[in-house]
């Protein structure tokens, strides 16, 4: 794949320019917005147009693909008209010579601080991936493709994202990521964040970020002591992801989140720490075999039935580490959740006044025994029923808080 360039330079068939006022209302503003409205023909396309600016990565097996791949299979003359074409953003449009034969243009996307492209391609992200894939067809050579550029608008780049994304529905997580809301995040995670999905399709053809942020918030929601104290249970980190997210962009609640970020790397280490240990403590409380935690609805052990069947392995993300079962959500929240009583404010940021790995060690089994026991006799084995039930999350922040006052 060709590298995303600063300045790109292509020919174009035909091309209209208008400027306006940026600032209408102020008679004696300079500052001007310029469009620029091109047909390129395909063969023309460059192949290294900058995404930077767009929320989103195409998914090529997407409807809206794989129908534009059917209209220039079988009806190409009408995709022109029928599509909207490329959205792009740069600082600076050239038009080299106004020689009627001369048709090249240049395009300057800028530079962000970390040396990547500022502009580039703003809407039509699906389009472009699909006319890259079809370009080699030479029947389609000659076909006409409409590029909207807008020169001047470098100051509300992620407004303009927003609203030119608005008529295919864009994740506010992408629209987030895009205006740079997961960055502190990402510092504090270091080597961690690599793991992290921040926005829609991230991931889709590589295997290195396999963990949603919504899962990460969900995470924060659930030892967020400014929100949840003893008798306030974050079930919702368990029954609603996306509800989590909702409650970290509020920027109202953002403090709440922010005071974790110092020991975020601890926190994905907790997790999964406990979910690596719970068949563990699950045999030292009651000294059960594998077989009987097998078991237990919501631990798979196996998947699939007679040749097929195949033995569970799952790849914890952040640590590296292998277990042999993959656990319900439902059974590791409300241990994990309760943990956040082992949190202590200094100076404004959370901190860990025990740890949590050696609490667990020596408290673990008695919290998964409980939960295990409420799920089997309490919620007839049902994980939702388990995962959502606020006294049994109450009943483990309750212990937690008396454990870690033992200890």
């Amino acid at each position: 794949m060709k590298e995303e360039k600063q300045v790109l330079e292509f020919n174009y068939s035909q091309a209209r320019s208008i400027t306006r006022k940026f600032n209408y209302y102020d008679p004696e503003g300079k500052e001007v917005i310029k469009t620029h409205f091109l047909f390129i023909l395909l063969k023309n396309l460059p192949d290294n147009i900058p995404t930077t600016p767009n929320p989103r990565q195409p998914d090529i097996t997407a409807k809206p693909c794989k129908q534009m791949f059917e209209t220039l299979e079988t009806e190409p003359e009408y995709f022109t008209d029928c599509n909207r074409g490329l959205f792009l953003m740069a600082e600076k449009v050239y038009f080299p010579n106004a020689d009627e034969n001369d048709k090249r243009v240049i395009l300057d996307f800028g530079e962000d601080e970390d040396g990547n492209p500022r502009g580039g391609l703003v809407d039509g992200g699906h389009t472009y991936a699909v006319l890259k894939k079809v370009k080699k067809d030479e029947s389609l050579s000659e076909l006409p493709i409409f590029i909207t550029i807008i020169e001047g608008a470098e100051s509300f780049a992620s407004k303009l994202a927003r609203a030119r994304n608005t008529s295919v529905q864009v994740d506010e997580k992408s629209m987030a990521n895009l205006d740079k809301q997961f960055q502190p995040i990402k510092d504090v995670l270091g080597a961690y964040s690599n793991k992290i999905i921040y926005f829609a399709n991230e991931g889709k053809e590589q295997d290195s970020a396999i963990f949603p942020i919504e899962e990460l918030i969900a995470l924060l929601t659930s030892l967020n002591r400014g929100m949840y104290d003893s008798t306030n249970q974050p079930t919702v980190a368990y029954s609603g992801t996306s509800t989590c997210l909702n409650k970290w962009l509020n920027l109202k609640n953002r403090k709440t989140y922010e005071m974790l970020y110092p020991v975020l790397p601890s926190i994905v280490e907790t997790y999964e720490y406990l979910y690596s240990k719970f068949e563990d403590y699950a045999k030292e409380y009651d000294g059960v075999g594998s077989k009987r935690f097998a078991g237990v609805n919501g631990i798979e052990r196996y998947r699939g039935k007679g040749k097929n069947r195949k033995a569970v392995k799952i790849l914890l993300p952040f640590t590296g580490k292998q277990v042999d079962y993959q656990l319900s959500k439902a059974f590791i929240l409300p241990v994990f959740a309760s943990l956040r009583f082992l949190l202590e404010n200094k100076n404004g940021s959370w901190s860990w006044k025990i740890q949590p790995k050696d609490f667990l060690d020596k408290y673990g089994p008695k919290l998964v025994g409980q939960i295990l026991d409420a799920h089997t006799k309490e919620y007839s084995g049902n994980p939702n029923k388990t995962g959502k039930s606020k006294m049994l999350w109450q009943n483990m922040a309750l212990l937690t808080i008396a454990y870690s006052g033992d200890n």
